[in-house]
Order: structure tokens, then C-alpha cells, then sequence
């Protein structure tokens, strides 16, 4: 089940401990504001036309649902719909608004969003200032989309140079190129990782995963060590030997000035980033976002998203305790 974005988590929860007994219409709402998937959700806006709920509450749980898929693009497209919605707001109709700022807010958001989608970074800007000027208490839902569009803009001026060396973890004292591991592929997938960052650990299982899948569609995978200290580097090597080669691609390790994990704003794990043969950046974040997917589509057709495995057995190995080779449990 998908979460909704923890700003909204405590409207949810008022919506949610109604009386013993609710009334016939706040059945309909209740239906409308729990459903987390498309054909739930579908069947309670239905029943909630039916029902006659106003035309406000059900913009409103649209909204809060597309919100809980994390579903960009379509928050993006229902800008024009809360734009027009705007004039006939009434705070008597809303669910979840207390005061008319909030929703105008949420207009101001879906159109930061649309901007952003159009690369339009003048526009994103004016959209999420409004928005938060309008509502700070809504400001965990703008913050995350000031970050990603930072971000963005940050890697639209990298042209990474794959001619630099580095350090090879599998081969201790030598060092290769990213040139030299993309060879004739189009791009190739950098994945960030430290063994002293729990979700590092925990990213492993599906992270083997999309590197199974992108080697078998010749897109090269490279793991790049965080540099640290000489501790965390024996607890890298430990962890890799453990590995017994079950994870594909090439282990690499960051350089200590100019680094790459300061080039890409590493700051959250798992995190990996996409880099065409000339250096650009086609994604960078994290390796579950549909994005990725997408830019991989581009590059090879062929490439489907896997299913995420069970974690890997030998993730304990760095507490001390031997790999458990048998089923988890």
C-alpha cells in the first residue's frame, strides 16, 4: 500500500475515526479518501456522484489520491481543473481545507508542477513560492519538489568526463575509466553506495536486480563506494567478497577531491544515477522511480522493470554473523 504524503496524513486520520455509526454520506467520503488503488478509488468517486457529494469533495479526493500514487505528470495535467474549481471554492463543501489559502495553495502546486514537467524553472519558481507563501503548514509537500528541481537544473550543466580513473574495489592497486566500462553501450548506471548507511545495505537486493537486467541488455552497471575512512573501506571489501559475485556489474571507488558523490548531490540512499557515452545525465535518484524506467525504455526498448528480490542473505555479514544461505524467512 502506497503511503499518502505525511502532510495530509492527519486530514486522512480525522476522515477516518468517524462516529460508531456514520451517516450514509460520510460513508461515501470514507470510501473515497481510503481507496489506494485505481479500480477502488474509481467505483467510490462513481458512487460519490451518485451520492450526490459536492463537486469540491471530489476534486478534492482526485487530488489527494494522485497525491498517493506520487503521479507527477497527472497532478501536473489537474491544474486546469483546480484552477476552475478556484472561484466556486466554499469552505462549507471542502473535506479536507479549512481555510481558502490551503486549496489555493494546492492550485499553486499543481501548476509549480506542470512548470516543472515543461523545464520552465522562472514559472516553478513563482508556482512554489505562491504555494508555500500561501500555506506553509502544506510546506513537506513543496519541499521535496524544490529539492528534485535543484537537482535537476544541477545536472543539466554536468558533462562528466569518463576519461577520468578510478580506483578498482574488485582489483586492489588498479584503476579503470568509465570510458573503458561503457564501451560501445549508449549509457551506463552509476549506483552509489557505503556499507555505513543502513539503506545503502537494504537497496542491495533490488539494485542486483536492475543491474541483472540492464547486463543482459549490455547497459553497464557500476557500483561506486562512497570514500571513507580505512574502516568503512575494509567493511566495503568484506562486504563485496561476501557477495561472492552474485551482484553483476563493476565496483569502483569515488575519488577523495572532485568527487562524484558531491558532483551528483548524493544525499539520500539508494540513489543511483543514468550517464549517456557523452556524459550527460539522463536521471539521477532513486532506482525505483518510473523515470528511470522511462529513460532506459529510450536507450533500449526492450528493458522491462524487475520485480524487487527478498534481501540479500550476507547483509548481516558486516554485524558479525555468518551468511545465512537458506531461505528468509
Amino acid at each position: 500500500m502506497k503511503l499518502i504524503a505525511p502532510v495530509y496524513a492527519s486530514l486522512l486520520l480525522g476522515l477516518s475515526a468517524q462516529e460508531p455509526l456514520p451517516t450514509p454520506r460520510e460513508d461515501l467520503i470514507n470510501a473515497l479518501m481510503e481507496a489506494r488503488d485505481e479500480k477502488a478509488f474509481s467505483d467510490a468517486y462513481l458512487a460519490g456522484t451518485k451520492g450526490g457529494l459536492s463537486e469540491q469533495t471530489l476534486i478534492e479526493a482526485r487530488f489527494l489520491y494522485l497525491v498517493d500514487e506520487a503521479d507527477q505528470a497527472a497532478l501536473a495535467a489537474y491544474a486546469p481543473v483546480l484552477q476552475k474549481q478556484l472561484p466556486k471554492f466554499s469552505v462549507d463543501d471542502s473535506t479536507i481545507f479549512a481555510v481558502r489559502e490551503d486549496f489555493e495553495s494546492i492550485v499553486e502546486y499543481t501548476l509549480a508542477l506542470d512548470a516543472l514537467q515543461k523545464n520552465k524553472d522562472g514559472l516553478f519558481k513563482k508556482h512554489i513560492t505562491e504555494a508555500f507563501w500561501l500555506s506553509p503548514a502544506q510546506a513537506g509537500l513543496f519541499e521535496p519538489l524544490i529539492t528534485e528541481a535543484r537537482l535537476k537544473q544541477a545536472m543539466q550543466k554536468i558533462t562528466l568526463d569518463l576519461g577520468e580513473p578510478f580506483e578498482n574495489q574488485e582489483k586492489a592497486g588498479t584503476t579503470t575509466t568509465l570510458h573503458k566500462l561503457i564501451e560501445e553501450s549508449p549509457a551506463l548506471l552509476l549506483h552509489f553506495w557505503t556499507p555505513w548507511v543502513q539503506p545503502s545495505l537494504e537497496g542491495m537486493s533490488a539494485y542486483s536486480s536492475t543491474a541483472k537486467t540492464l547486463t543482459d541488455n549490455r547497459i553497464p552497471a557500476v557500483s561506486v563506494l562512497l570514500n571513507g575512512t580505512s574502516d568503512s573501506r575494509n567493511d566495503a571489501d568484506q562486504f563485496l567478497t561476501g557477495t561472492k559475485g552474485s551482484i553483476p556489474g563493476h565496483w569502483i571507488i569515488d575519488r577523495e577531491k572532485c568527487s562524484l558523490v558531491s558532483l551528483f548531490r548524493i544525499q539520500n540512499f539508494p540513489v543511483v544515477a543514468l550517464v549517456s557515452k557523452d556524459g550527460k545525465v539522463l536521471f539521477n535518484g532513486n532506482p525505483g522511480d518510473p523515470v528511470l524506467w522511462t529513460e532506459l525504455k529510450k536507450l533500449n526498448p526492450a528493458i522491462k522493470q524487475p520485480k524487487i528480490e527478498l534481501p540479500l542473505p550476507y547483509l548481516e555479514d558486516l554485524e558479525g554473523n555468518p551468511p545465512n544461505d537458506g531461505p528468509s524467512e
